[in-house]
């Protein structure tokens, strides 16, 4: 029998953090992964995605390089490399910071496999690495097993080889024509960067506008500036049938692409996608080469046997209390598993949260009430706190405050003012109560923000800051700034004295 003083199954993010902290704290602790450590992030979501965007990003300035006064000549993407290059990034990442050996060395016990609970404190676990069953008996365990995508029901969606979250990393040659299902930040990550590195995208989105988890002006405004870039976006529309067919390649080219290169003649394996607007009924069909789900996620949860020793599953996932705990106590979980907030960021807060809890005195419960995140688009799109909707439904009369981006210097001289900052807060006292960000580095910009909001900091003390200039960070200043000329509690004092006089 091993004994463990931590037991943790899932070497994803959530998991990684839990397994340096047991050690670290002294405690005799295991890790269980199926596969390899890392888990999406690494693998199959942030690590990739940067990478790509990266690429993508770079294909697009050589387009555009003109306007900045370089002229280039005959740069083509070579779509296989440009996913070696991905790959090398993970590779790198992986023997730098998520190589099992490296845990191994601190003491934590790595098991590659899968297993089961027999009981709240028994964990048995096929050992792939040594070919053996072993019994894991454990004072706590924590589940991390993450995520994995969710295809919708189309029919004749089983017959199709689509693409998702996971797989699209295997390609190694370009599609001309892909049909993205989804307008969340991974459609909207993969539908652009496959656009700029010349496929001809299509990205269909069930409701009436995309990114719905966003403050509504900046759904708008990003629907505007991918159209421009020449994406096509249908909203209101579903896919209703997809159909497989044989034939060549379409030779015309994509004029929207960033590079030009060869294209393939050979017969190939097609689509044909029937698609139905939800709001007039009215249907219309595309013939694509590939297909990529972005619709939903599915916890992983099959097989542990979590729900006969009595840990309850919800609709979302694993059901825990504020504490990160389960319906048995020594049984805790984090990160995608659970439901709340499908970000890496989040599951290694949770991660962090749940060490508290089990290994110091008292216990702690989580607090989401400031949670950042970014789409990692171009513009990159950050939020942290509520949406303009959700802060008036909340506290009533709020004091919104905007910024452009063609008013910060550093944007226009790098010629990128497409984006904008928008801040919501109190009328009297200027507390922060959420913040929207639209441009170049947004998702670091916003940790000012995160900052702020975590040490109840008002914008008058954002606006008393030294920021650096030129910066797009500079943006900051410039929006809580306009508090001391625009807030309602100045305005009011200002009238309050122009009547005395």
């Amino acid at each position: 029998m091993n004994e463990y003083d931590l037991t943790i199954i899932g070497g994803g993010s959530a998991g990684l953090v839990l397994a340096v902290a047991g050690a670290k704290l002294g405690k005799k602790t295991a890790l269980v992964e199926k596969h390899r450590l890392g888990g999406d992030c690494l693998w199959t979501g942030c690590v990739p995605s940067k990478a790509l965007l990266k690429s993508a990003k770079i294909a697009h300035y050589i387009k555009e390089a003109e306007k900045y006064g370089v002229l280039t000549k005959d740069a083509q993407v070579d779509f296989a490399r440009v996913m070696a290059y991905v790959r090398s990034t993970q590779h790198t990442i992986e023997q730098e910071h998520d190589n099992p050996e490296r845990f191994r060395e601190m003491g934590v016990n790595i098991i590659f496999g899968e297993g089961h609970f027999e009981s709240p404190r028994t964990f048995v676990v096929q050992d792939a690495e040594n070919d053996q069953t072993l019994t894991l008996k454990s004072k706590k365990f924590v589940i991390t097993t993450g995520s994995r995508p969710t295809a919708p029901d189309i029919p004749g969606m089983d017959s199709g080889d689509y693409l998702d979250s996971e797989n699209v990393w295997e390609l190694d040659e370009l599609p001309e024509r892909l049909l993205v299902i989804g307008a969340g930040p991974i459609g909207i990550e993969l539908g652009q960067a496959f656009h700029r590195l010349g496929a001809k995208v299509t990205i269909v989105q069930r409701s009436d506008r995309i990114l719905t988890k966003e403050d509504t002006e900046v759904s708008e405004k990003m629907l505007g500036y991918l159209q421009e870039n020449g994406v096509e976006i249908l909203l209101n529309t579903n896919p209703v049938q997809i159909d497989r067919i044989n034939a060549p390649h379409n030779n015309e080219l994509n004029p929207d692409i960033a590079v030009w290169g060869s294209q393939n003649t050979d017969p190939s394996d097609e689509y044909h996608v029937k698609l139905k607007a939800a709001d007039t009924g009215n249907k219309r069909e595309i013939t694509v080469n590939r297909t990529l789900i972005a619709a939903g996620r599915t916890p992983n949860i099959e097989g542990l046997g979590l729900e006969e020793i009595g840990v309850k599953i919800g609709k979302r996932g694993i059901e825990v209390n504020n504490k990160l705990q389960t319906t048995v106590k020594n049984i805790y979980a984090a990160g995608d598993v659970v439901g709340h907030y499908l970000f890496t960021h989040v599951a290694a807060f949770q991660a962090t949260q749940i060490v508290r809890n089990i290994f110091f005195p008292g216990s702690s419960a989580i607090n989401y009430s400031v949670v950042p995140w970014t789409t990692f688009s171009d513009p990159e799109v950050a939020r942290c706190g509520l949406t303009e909707e959700e802060a008036r439904e909340k506290h009533g009369d709020v004091d919104v405050f905007r910024v452009d981006l063609h008013d910060v210097d550093r944007a226009v001289a790098e010629g990128e003012t497409k984006g904008f900052i928008k801040v919501i807060a109190t009328r009297w006292k200027g507390k922060i109560l959420g913040v929207h960000l639209v441009g170049p580095s947004a998702g670091e910009v916003i940790h000012e923000f995160v900052l702020a909001m975590n040490a109840d900091l008002p914008l008058r003390k954002l606006a008393g800051i030294i920021h650096v200039y030129p910066t797009f960070s500079s943006i900051v200043w410039r929006v809580a700034g306009k508090w001391l000329a625009e807030g309602t509690l100045i305005q009011t004092l200002r009238g309050m004295l122009r009547k005395g006089n």
